[in-house]
């Protein structure tokens, strides 16, 4: 459990993410799985229409979460995004930083 629960002022330290652990996903991985998951969603669309239609949908979502200060987002198919301000301290100046959770939708067994 961590300190700050238990009474201690202390904060958990979070753990830092290396640059080589970050995935990448692009428009086309994102794609391929639709396919896999629906063989019939991209008709006879073509590759960059489509690459071209994800990637927009990806930059509303982003603007969207941008565009909220604090709160909730329930994004259909996604899960739920968590939105809040946590104060920090950095070099003894006060710090604003927005944190953003996404708890990812359950899927469809």
């Amino acid at each position: 459990m961590f300190n700050f629960l238990k009474g201690n002022k202390q904060m958990a330290t979070a753990t830092k993410i290396e640059a080589s652990d970050i995935v990448k996903v692009d428009s086309e991985v994102l794609i391929e799985r639709m396919v896999a998951i629906s063989p019939n969603i991209v008709g006879k669309l073509p590759d960059r229409r489509m690459q071209a239609i994800v990637r927009t949908a990806m930059r509303a979502l982003a603007e969207e979460v941008h565009a909220h200060d604090a709160g909730g987002l329930q994004v259909a198919g996604l899960g739920r995004i968590n939105i809040r301000q946590v104060e920090t301290e950095k070099n003894g100046t006060p710090n604003t930083v927005k944190r953003i959770i996404l708890k990812p939708a359950k899927p469809k067994a």
